[in-house]
């Protein structure tokens, strides 16, 4: 690469002394220094490129990236969720799974450290069984008043949008694999929840015949379940969470790599809203007794107290 370059200098040398044969007047003597300026154009273009071949030839104590150096990429979110229930009397029964997607973009401020953002679309939730109080026979439309004590075993989906911010640590180059570590916090805001219910009629509220209720067993009706309820009133509607995480980048080609990588998404803060639920037991989640007995005489009102956690499997490509 140096020896063309010098190659094309010399030649620029010799025809601008050539330029002095050609007379003043002549249209020929512009076309000629325009050629000449372009070749000098070319001669600059040649020495760059030979100058970035040394640097990609220097030694490996050096840098691999030029500041600043920005990487970005695409990768599908297929995730494991559960809930971690932190009240006394609900349950948490199960996982579920779930798919999303994300962009990423890592900020690198030294060689084998990053800056990592990007924005993550992902659905989490999981499997939580409670006693609460509802109104509104199952089966009996017109009816929307009588108050029933039910078990519900509900299936939670949460759509986040959520924005990373961590570190990542990086390897160098191991073969055509790099290999990095992360840790940070994310920031999500909730778009959507909704819940698949099975619901257990347990107890009814009767007339007295005195200007009152009673409660009796509801034995004439069975589990009863439905699909996308939608539950955006008890749901919290920002999240914070600790993001760790581990993964391989493959080289495929120049800068381009296959993304394969694995994170725990741990969140931080309760993530069931309980605005809408009163202080008294009539209106509230219910507690049974401690002999557990659900006889609503017996029976207390609480909060549900959860937190959302997830292990987030990425796949893509990073440019």
């Amino acid at each position: 690469m140096r020896r063309l370059t010098a190659f094309i200098s010399g030649l620029v040398r010799n025809l601008l002394s050539v330029q002095r044969l050609i007379p003043e007047d002549m249209v020929s003597k512009v076309i000629f220094r325009s050629a000449v300026c372009l070749m000098g154009c070319v001669v600059l273009v040649f020495s760059a490129a030979g100058q970035a071949s040394d640097d990609a030839n220097a030694p490996l104590g050096h840098a691999r990236y030029p500041e600043p150096q920005f990487r970005m990429g695409l990768h599908l979110l297929p995730s494991v969720a559960w809930m971690d229930v932190r009240d006394a009397h609900s349950a948490s029964t199960g996982s579920i799974v779930r798919l999303g997607f994300g962009f990423t973009a890592d900020v690198m401020f030294a060689d084998n450290y990053a800056f990592g953002t990007g924005v993550n679309v992902f659905r989490n939730g999981g499997k939580v069984s409670y006693f609460d109080r509802t109104a509104g026979h199952p089966t009996e439309v017109a009816d929307d008043t009588t108050q029933f004590l039910v078990r519900r075993d509900r299936a939670l989906t949460q759509h986040w949008v959520e924005v990373p911010l961590s570190f990542k640590f990086r390897t160098r180059e191991i073969g055509y694999i790099t290999y990095w570590g992360q840790f940070g916090l994310g920031l999500g805001l909730n778009l959507r929840s909704h819940a698949d219910d099975e619901v257990d009629y347990l107890y009814r509220a009767v007339d007295d015949g005195m200007g009152g209720s009673e409660w009796v067993e509801a034995s004439d009706l069975a589990v009863f379940p439905s699909d996308d309820v939608p539950v955006e009133n008890e749901a919290a509607l920002l999240r914070a969470a600790m993001i760790v995480g581990m993964g391989i980048e493959y080289n495929l080609s120049g800068k381009t790599s296959l993304l394969v990588g694995a994170t725990f998404n741990n969140g931080l803060f309760n993530v069931v809203s309980n605005r809408n639920f009163g202080p008294n037991a009539g209106e509230e989640h219910i507690v049974p007794a401690p002999d557990g007995d659900l006889d609503p005489a017996l029976v207390e009102g609480y909060n549900i107290k959860m937190v959302d956690n997830a292990i987030l499997f990425s796949c893509g490509l990073l440019f």
